[in-house]
């Protein structure tokens, strides 16, 4: 039996055990900062689990694997868009890249050449390491935008392929337009679609009106699709024949 205070202490050292601290390089907080030092750290957590887990998964993806963000905010308080601003800047000292443009989640680091990094003590290479990371207005703001996305797809319920493309293209578009919409507009958006049909052509259609016109707004997507694309004996996505004779869309 323990008593209270072994008690306690089981609890103190729960709390205060190494699987709820980071062990952070202090060369590379001097180097590039407390917050990027931190963020390594838990990277290299995430890293070494996957690298003796799923190392086959690592090989077939190239040294690629998905990062799970929220896990790394809860271990290191780093917000999304800072991990984004973070990675910003060790992909300039090509020790962190991402599988692509619209896929930010998906990293791939290269621990050997940080080392060589660090391992460099002279004042030039310090000064031009400091140069080469240091990040410009335009790639905090590229950070926060593509933050922002990351957010909106993660909101997404649908789970047909074509139309989860048509829906990634209305958040780009929005982006590009400077029209911001939260999750809640989004989950609205989502709930209006999926009220008004369940027409795959039909969903595509009206989310390539929202793109075109970067509308944050189903009613108005759906008043154009009404107007101009649905009509009686046609099929749903093909625009109305307006001309006399017999529509080949008509069915009978």
């Amino acid at each position: 039996m323990y008593n209270k205070s072994e008690v306690d202490n089981v609890m103190w050292l729960d709390i205060m055990s190494q699987y709820n601290t980071l062990q952070v390089n202090i060369k590379l907080a001097n180097l590039l900062g407390l917050e990027v030092a931190t963020y390594w750290a838990a990277l290299m957590d995430v890293y070494a689990r996957v690298v003796n887990k799923f190392k086959d998964e690592l090989e077939k993806n190239s040294g690629y694997f998905e990062l799970d963000r929220d896990y790394i905010t809860k271990r290191t308080t780093l917000t999304l868009d800072k991990q984004l601003e973070i990675d910003t800047g060790l992909g300039k000292l090509g020790v962190l890249k991402h599988r692509g443009e619209n896929e930010l989640n998906w990293i791939t680091l290269d621990v050997e050449k940080l080392c060589a990094i660090l391992v460099d003590d002279s004042i030039d290479a310090i000064r031009d390491i400091q140069r080469v990371s240091k990040l410009r207005r335009e790639d905090t703001s590229r950070a926060k935008k593509a933050a922002v996305r990351i957010n909106l797809v993660a909101a997404l319920k649908e789970t047909d392929p074509d139309v989860l493309t048509a829906y990634n293209n209305w958040i780009d578009a929005l982006l590009e337009a400077k029209k911001p919409i939260t999750r809640q507009a989004l989950d609205i958006y989502q709930n209006n679609l999926n009220n008004y049909t369940d027409n795959k052509q039909a969903k595509i259609k009206i989310l390539e009106i929202a793109t075109t016109n970067a509308y944050t707004e189903f009613a108005w997507s759906m008043k154009i699709y009404e107007k101009d694309y649905r009509g009686n004996g046609t099929f749903i996505g093909v625009r109305q024949n307006r001309a006399g004779g017999i529509d080949p869309n008509s069915s009978f």
